[in-house]
């Protein structure tokens, strides 16, 4: 037996997009800050503090429990004696 996302062909293609979605506000708020950085060196430290977020993000969605719907279905032969 197999198991994989409805919307997806497989796990890791699901993994991308919910990491992609949750990275997408702190991207835009880390471009915000490196465009206000005054120096090369502040740059290197926003990028650094960034990274560590993203890398809390994509720990959070690999540890986050996922709930499983499903139908089963199952037919055999019943023989009566």
């Amino acid at each position: 037996m197999t198991l994989q996302p409805a919307e997806y062909t497989s796990w890791g293609e699901a993994r991308a997009e919910m990491v992609t979605e949750a990275k997408r506000p702190l991207k835009a708020q880390q471009q915000a800050e490196l465009a206000a950085a005054g120096s090369d060196e502040v740059a290197a430290e926003i990028r650094a503090a960034f990274e560590a977020r993203e890398k809390a993000i994509e720990h959070d969605i690999d540890h986050k429990p996922m709930e499983v719907n499903l139908e089963l279905s199952v037919s055999y032969n019943f023989l009566s004696k």
